[in-house]
């Protein structure tokens, strides 16, 4: 079952599935590192603000829009 990270909670590993959206978009966050069968950790989220996660041992923020875009399970 898919959903999106922004789902996720803290402290949770997830593996990318696919990344959703606009292609430049897409593009951007595969060049970040979120490319399919990547292991993500979600270190910190909020209700409605950014998401710390961890991907290929770098931490890093990103918001809730493009978190809704990338698909884990």
């Amino acid at each position: 079952m898919h959903k999106p990270l922004s789902c996720m909670r803290e402290g949770r590993i997830a593996y990318i599935q696919d990344i959703v959206g606009c292609p430049k978009r897409k593009r951007h966050l595969e060049e970040m590192g979120f490319t399919p069968g990547s292991p993500v950790e979600v270190c910190k989220c909020c209700c409605k603000g950014p998401l710390v996660v961890t991907i290929r041992g770098s931490k890093m923020m990103l918001g809730q829009e493009m978190a809704q875009d990338i698909m884990v399970r």
